[in-house]
């Protein structure tokens, strides 16, 4: 009986122990390691920004406290980021903040990226704040529908790029004569351009961004938004309109606007590349939204300039997935119209 009872004893110790060995591998998967985050954006861009406020906090929410570090990989708009991403270990210790260009320029069926945005581990969204296209008032504009009788110098990171692919949508739904020049590292270099007049204006960064970037000239009324992309005004901005609301022609161009809207929500979003274990992934997640809760992190977020109106991985991932299956025949008169900018 003695023994009955002391076998019985082993075999649910056996039990708990294997039940929580899958719980102590994941707790003890990042010790002892380093995750690298990198970034399109050039040091002091926006997208910089949010990754080296998240590398202070970030370990310190993931089981084993992994050092963190930030690495710039700027190039063609963002692809060479994403794509250094699909060489990395998969093991969850090299994540990228995406160019959220990438999702139209995938969508639309452009070539370059090596893995689909959809197999991406999406980690989560620092924010889902609308896209807004500015000039100078030296520009010699102050709305969109000037912009349809005056050709605007826009400056781009590159292709990929929400700073290129929207103003060619502009042109081609809303009927602006915006001229893209490609070739800008970052943010910081194309503000510092528009300062010296070499260019008009920037498309794609939020409202606050831009504010931050531009204190004085915003201060005074000599940075004018034209346009912004969402799928509701930003309450910054009640009087600045929507490029679903300045589509022109028929209803293909409205849905569109839609289509382009909707794939360039997800502005500032972290991304683990394709293969990483579920489990890994729900680490990862679970951490990112508790240092969306840290008060210091969003205390030193709004001290650095940037906006804060997260969405989690899991609607990141529905969201990108929702895009990429639109009507075959919608992408394609997507992209055909924003080819024809470039000729």
């Amino acid at each position: 009986m003695r023994r009955s009872s002391l076998l019985g004893s082993v075999f649910v110790s056996t039990l708990i122990l294997l039940a929580c060995l899958p719980q102590a591998q994941a707790d003890d998967h990042f010790a002892g390691k380093t995750i690298i985050i990198t970034t399109h954006s050039a040091p002091g861009g926006q997208y910089d920004a949010y990754c080296r406020v998240l590398a202070r906090f970030y370990g310190k929410y993931i089981p084993g406290n992994p050092a963190i570090q930030v690495l710039n990989r700027v190039g063609a708009g963002g692809l060479l980021a994403v794509n250094n991403a699909m060489t990395a270990p998969r093991d969850g210790t090299l994540l990228t903040l995406i160019a959220n260009g990438l999702v139209l320029f995938q969508g639309i069926g452009m070539s370059g990226l090596r893995a689909s945005l959809e197999e991406f581990n999406w980690i989560g969204n620092f924010n889902a704040s609308n896209g807004v296209t500015v000039v100078m008032a030296d520009a010699g504009i102050k709305t969109i529908e000037e912009a349809r009788t005056k050709e605007v110098i826009i400056g781009s990171s590159g292709a990929g790029s929400i700073s290129a692919l929207l103003p060619a949508a502009h042109n081609a739904f809303a009927g602006t004569k915006f001229r893209v020049v490609q070739g800008y590292e970052g943010a910081a270099h194309m503000n510092l351009s528009m300062r010296r007049g070499e260019i008009q204006g920037r498309s794609g960064a939020p409202w606050l961004e831009l504010q931050s970037d531009f204190p004085e000239e915003s201060r005074e009324g000599r940075l004018i938004p034209l346009s912004q992309i969402g799928t509701v005004r930003d309450p910054m901005l009640p009087n600045v309109p929507l490029l679903t609301e300045i589509a022109v022609g028929d209803e293909r161009n409205l849905a569109a606007a839609r289509f382009v809207s909707d794939s360039l929500t997800q502005t500032r979003s972290l991304a683990a590349p394709p293969g990483v274990p579920a489990e890994v992934v729900a680490i990862l997640r679970t951490a990112f939204q508790n240092v969306l809760r840290d008060t210091e992190f969003v205390a030193q977020v709004h001290q650095a300039g940037l906006e804060l109106n997260p969405t989690t991985g899991e609607h990141v991932q529905a969201t990108i997935q929702s895009v990429l299956k639109s009507p075959p025949s919608l992408r394609e008169y997507v992209k055909n119209r924003l080819d024809h900018q470039k000729n």
